[in-house]
């Protein structure tokens, strides 16, 4: 069997994030957060300053380490949890903004990076990504956190 290499539409793509699996979902984030860097930065310079951001945060630090990442799947689960209501009360700009600073404080070695299970739909989504600009990675960004 050949496997052929169609590249995704966007809308394929955001469709393709939100069927993987909670574990894949944040490896996909991580990976676009780590390769926007500091690009982001200058996108929403003000929701990074966001008080409501930095008490999400603040309060996701207080918990163990496994309990953030549970934490994390429950977010991009949308669980019916005291942290995903808090995080529903931001704004997008505040949500691409939490991605941004839960990133930067926790270390890729705690997130659930290496049990995405990278079949052929999440290697076109990883490959159709890589292939983005600046802007459709906002894009995209903006419609998967929301």
């Amino acid at each position: 069997m050949t496997a052929v290499n169609i590249p995704l539409q966007f809308e394929q793509a955001v469709q393709a994030f939100e069927a993987a699996d909670a574990d894949c979902q944040i490896a996909i984030l991580w990976q676009i957060y780590d390769t926007l860097g500091q690009a982001f930065a200058t996108i929403a310079p003000v929701a990074l300053f966001s008080q409501a951001v930095q008490q999400l945060i603040n309060q996701m630090q207080q918990v163990d380490r496994q309990d953030q990442v549970s934490i994390l799947r429950d977010i991009v689960a949308r669980a019916d949890t005291r942290f995903v209501h808090a995080y529903e009360l931001l704004n997008i700009n505040m949500k691409l903004a939490f991605w941004h600073r839960l990133f930067a404080f926790v270390p890729a070695s705690r997130l659930p990076l290496s049990t995405c299970q990278q079949g052929p739909t999440t290697q076109a989504l990883l490959n159709r990504l890589d292939a983005m600009g600046l802007n459709e990675r906002l894009h995209f960004l903006r419609q998967v956190v929301d």
